[in-house]
């Protein structure tokens, strides 16, 4: 098991939001959140998640006038890691941190990752005991499940 604290973006078009101004943006505060469509995302892998509230909601919305959404939040999550110790202590390990859509199909929602979308931030804050961070990669997975 893992926690790792992220900044959480997503963003997709919905032509309901498109508008004529001169502003090119809306930037819109967290009470407008549940105002809109968001996408059902939830972590595959994570035991807890929990969203970041102090002082103020940790999340932000933004509308451009194209109808582009642009939301963002924190979020701390512990997420579960199968560790291999069949080479023990040689191994190497990954931990994933698996996202989907909680309802929707494939055929109704993609992910899809933004080029240079993943940043690490400082690492000598990390606590990582007998471990080493080696990088990270994304990856995308389509996965079935029992709803479909």
């Amino acid at each position: 098991e893992y926690t790792i604290d992220i900044f959480f973006a997503q963003t997709w078009y919905d032509r309901r939001l498109k508008f004529n101004s001169t502003i090119k943006v809306l930037r819109l505060n967290s009470n407008m959140v549940g105002k809109i469509w968001i996408p059902d995302t939830f972590f595959r892998n994570s035991k807890k998640a929990d969203a970041h509230w102090i002082t103020t909601p940790n999340r932000m919305l933004r509308i451009w006038n194209d109808g582009r959404v642009l939301y963002t939040l924190r979020l701390t999550i512990d997420a579960e890691c199968q560790l291999q110790l069949h080479n023990f202590p040689m191994d190497v390990h990954s931990c994933p941190l698996e996202f989907s859509s909680y309802g929707y199909p494939r055929e109704e929602i993609i992910y899809q990752w933004k080029r240079s979308s993943v940043e690490v931030g400082d690492t000598r804050s990390w606590r990582l005991y007998q471990f080493a961070f080696t990088g990270l990669r994304n990856t995308t997975e389509v996965v079935k499940t029992t709803s479909g």
